[in-house]
């Protein structure tokens, strides 16, 4: 199998703050906040990526989603002449583990696909679930609260 979800990112030499590799921080699994930031990556997106609602969805119509509240974040960032971005770690903990919540109401947990990051016949890479299960109009609900409450969760400077 291939790296879903997670290898494309991995593939790329990301660093974030205090020269922290993106492989580093997801080397046991994703960690985001709404499955579009990670604590340590000011500005970095990752749209349609893990932990996104955009993941279980038809990605065309879905990812528009992700591109209009991401623009909509830079538009309300430049009216308060703020110029990065980042998660909370609170916000990307609760996140996480509401994502692993999520999954446990499904059969996707059972199985060894790559869905839970397992396909590759790694034995050392750790099961955990890379998608939202919780579907996109409940992401979209989740969206649309942070924003109307100034992203919540995040921190602009």
């Amino acid at each position: 199998g291939f790296d879903a979800v997670t290898g494309s990112l991995k593939r790329i030499d990301i660093t974030g703050k205090d020269g922290q590799k993106l492989t580093d921080k997801w080397a046991d699994g994703p960690r985001t906040y709404l499955g579009m930031q990670a604590v340590g990556f000011p500005n970095l997106f990752t749209l349609v990526g893990p932990h996104n609602g955009a993941t279980f969805c038809n990605i065309p119509r879905c990812i528009e989603q992700n591109v209009e509240w991401v623009t909509d974040l830079i538009s309300y960032m430049k009216s308060k002449d703020k110029h990065q971005v980042e998660p909370t770690l609170e916000a990307e903990d609760a996140w996480t583990v509401h994502v692993d919540e999520t999954a446990e109401m499904t059969l996707f947990p059972t199985a060894d696909s790559w869905f839970m990051g397992v396909n590759l016949n790694d034995p050392t890479k750790k099961r955990t679930f890379m998608l939202y299960a919780g579907g996109q109009q409940n992401y979209r609900i989740k969206c649309d609260e942070v924003a109307a409450k100034d992203y919540e969760g995040f921190t602009l400077s």
